[in-house]
């Protein structure tokens, strides 16, 4: 009768460690994904500036001066900054999945993970 309780006992706790390896994987993936989504509203945000600046140039007759406006310059700036931050958030999102898949505990730090 103990072996078949200490059976029972010990697949409960595999059990819930699997659950909680489980959980926290998914809060890290479900972390970067409000990451990824926070930085591409960033993104689609100045492009929306680009282009109302760019509208203001040509209504005012300045079309030719597009690329050397400093709103535009640094909105593609941001752009640049954004598009790389999302490769690494990719990155980081394939790497806890990874990390899930092989049973171990992902190698991306709650440090890494900021908020918005």
């Amino acid at each position: 009768m103990d072996t078949m309780w200490e059976k029972i006992k010990k697949g409960l706790k595999d059990g819930a460690t699997l659950s909680m390896e489980k959980i926290e994987e998914y809060t890290k993936i479900g972390k970067l994904k409000v990451e990824e989504l926070a930085a591409k509203r960033k993104v689609t945000r100045n492009f929306v500036d680009i282009g109302e600046r760019t509208f203001d140039l040509i209504e005012e007759n300045k079309g030719s001066s597009v690329e050397t406006d400093l709103a535009v310059k640094t909105s593609i700036e941001n752009i640049k900054a954004l598009r790389q931050e999302l490769i690494d958030l990719d990155a980081k999102i394939k790497a806890v999945q990874e990390a899930g898949k092989k049973g171990k505990t992902a190698d991306v730090e709650e440090e890494e993970i900021t908020g918005i």
